[in-house]
Parts: structure tokens; C-alpha cells; sequence
């Protein structure tokens, strides 16, 4: 029986936080204390909105550094190599070489709209993998799968690839649909935890994008 799933992605933590990159401008500039310095944006929040708009407006991007996120992420091979492509990230991905898929984790990520027409191709890639288990090694057997083939990998990035280079990069219209389709979900668990930085990005998002057109997105 073919396994055919749908990409997922999963928060699995945050670091840092919009008021602290807020307070630490008083710390570095002010000389403040980082406790006076983390009373004063809880006591004057808008001091937050106002410091982090800032420094994504004027381009002072490299304090979106202190912040960031990982998350475990299930997409076809063809989506994890365009992935992996992001240097300025930290991976940890599924490893066909030790993974015996004829233990029953064969599984697969195709588009909907060809689920149904190919699940025969793989029906008949899983039972070749499967025979070649039976006196191969799974790295050599791993030869016989498909880019369809799903794979889990646990992804961070700090806040300043993932919201100013991943995203324009990956949501674009020239973008594969997979992976733009995942830094969409990805995006989606970051708005609540990063509230300013994602809400300026969705609106500035557009003109990112097309400065970005001529980037390869393979």
C-alpha cells in the first residue's frame, strides 16, 4: 500500500524575542542595565513597534540575528534538496543510507492533482526497494527511490534568513510549489511569535519578491 502524505511542518521552538532585540538598543547605546532596559519597553511597548519597524525599514537587518526558530519539517526529496540550498541554516535530515524503508515507513509527497495517476509508479518502486532489501544494504537499495519520496528534516534559521531571504526567495510565483507552499506554513507559525517582524514582511513582501526575481529558486 502506497503512503501518499501531505508536506507538514512543525514549531518546534523560538529564540530571542522582538522586546529584547527593543531593550538591548538601550543596553548598547544607552548604557542602560538589560533589566532597566527590559522594564522600560514592558512599560512602553510601542517603544517595541516603533524600534523594530525601524530596523527593518532602514535596512539594520543584522539584529534579526538574536531571533530565530526550528522547526521539523516532511516534504518530498525534491523539496528537501531545493531546501538545503540555504546555507546561512542548520539541518538534520533523514537519512536514506540508515533508514530501512522496508520496515514500513515507506511514504510519499506528490502533487494532488497526480496522486492518483502515479501511485501506481510507486506501488511498484516501493516493491522493487523492498526486494533489493532482501540483499542489499539500504544505501545501495535507496538508489531505487523516487524524488517523491518524503523525508523529515529539522530546520533553524535565525530571524534575518528566514524572513528577508528565505521567504522572498521561496513564496515567489517562479518559486517550486512545494517549497512554496512550505514557507508559507513555516510563516504561519512565526506570526505570534514574532508579531511585528512578520506583519512588516507580509506587507513589504511584493516588492522583496520582485527585487528578488532574478535569484535562482531551483
Amino acid at each position: 500500500m502506497v503512503s501518499i502524505i501531505k508536506p507538514r511542518v512543525e514549531l518546534v521552538l523560538t529564540w530571542g524575542s522582538e522586546e529584547l532585540i527593543a531593550a538591548m538598543t538601550d543596553v548598547v547605546y544607552r548604557a542602560y542595565s538589560i533589566e532597566d532596559a527590559i522594564k522600560r519597553v514592558r512599560e512602553k511597548p510601542e517603544l517595541v513597534q516603533r524600534r523594530i519597524t525601524g530596523f527593518l525599514r532602514d535596512g539594520h537587518h543584522s539584529v534579526l540575528e538574536f531571533m530565530g526558530a526550528s522547526w521539523l519539517v516532511e516534504g518530498s526529496r525534491a523539496f528537501t534538496h531545493e531546501l538545503v540550498r540555504h546555507r546561512v541554516a542548520s539541518y538534520w535530515q533523514e537519512s536514506q543510507r540508515y533508514v530501512d524503508y522496508a520496515r514500513g515507513q515507506l511514504r510519499y509527497v506528490l502533487p494532488p492533482g497526480l496522486a492518483s495517476e502515479w501511485t501506481g509508479f510507486l506501488s511498484n518502486a516501493s516493491q522493487a526497494y523492498v526486494k533489493a532489501r532482501e540483499g542489499l544494504a539500504p544505501e545501495d537499495a535507496r538508489y531505487l527511490l523516487p524524488n517523491a519520496m518524503a523525508s523529515r528534516a529539522w530546520v533553524q534559521m535565525n530571524a534575518r534568513e528566514f524572513f528577508l531571504n528565505f521567504m522572498p526567495l521561496r513564496t515567489g510565483l517562479g518559486a517550486f510549489h512545494e517549497i512554496r507552499l512550505v514557507a508559507w506554513l513555516m510563516f504561519s507559525t512565526l506570526v505570534d511569535k514574532f508579531p511585528i517582524t512578520a506583519r512588516w514582511v507580509w506587507e513589504n513582501l511584493p516588492s522583496y519578491t520582485q527585487t528578488t526575481a532574478g535569484a535562482s529558486t531551483n
